[in-house]
């Protein structure tokens, strides 16, 4: 790890990303059967029918915008990291200087927490189901730049058949 690392964005996994899909596709049948029905009943309701109808097809435009790119969740950077839209996650941003460790805990539910441990104890937590199988990519990640922040670099391997250092 160096200090040209790139930035990198997580974003929500697939699967997350499909459920709120679905979610937002029931909501927008829903809108689209009352649209009909508000048409159909004529009058002043007809104008309230299409302005539905144009509230569900803007849902729908949203959603599909959202499954194509689902939303950011963290971006690491070469001087810190920043959380987007999670909910409770503590600390929102910081500088790799502030953070003292990086571990995972277990949650109420059985899943695991990303836990950012920053000066002075507070915290950013962000549960490791949202980035699916990038999971682990994401904690190597995370400490490879605390890591390169705070000029620590990977030993050599060592050959273990002669017990000296390669």
């Amino acid at each position: 790890m160096t200090d040209t690392m790139k930035p990198t964005t997580y974003r929500l996994t697939l699967i997350l990303a499909l459920r709120l899909f679905g979610i937002r596709m029931m909501i927008a049948a829903f809108g689209a059967v009352l649209s009909a029905v508000l048409i159909t009943i004529g009058g002043k309701a007809t104008a309230w029918g299409v302005l539905v109808a144009v509230l569900v097809a803007l849902l729908v435009l949203a959603s599909l915008i959202a499954l194509r790119w689902p939303p950011r969740l963290i971006s690491l950077t070469t001087t810190g990291y920043q959380v987007h839209r999670v909910r409770g996650a503590g600390v929102r941003h910081a500088m790799w200087s502030q953070v003292e460790r990086v571990d995972d805990k277990p949650a109420t539910d059985g899943s695991a927490i990303l836990v950012i441990g920053l000066e002075h104890g507070r915290t950013t937590e962000l549960p490791i189901g949202l980035f699916g199988l990038e999971g682990l990519d994401v904690q190597r990640d995370i400490r490879g730049r605390l890591d390169a922040a705070h000029g620590y670099r990977q030993l050599p391997p060592t050959d273990s058949s002669s017990g000296q250092d390669v």
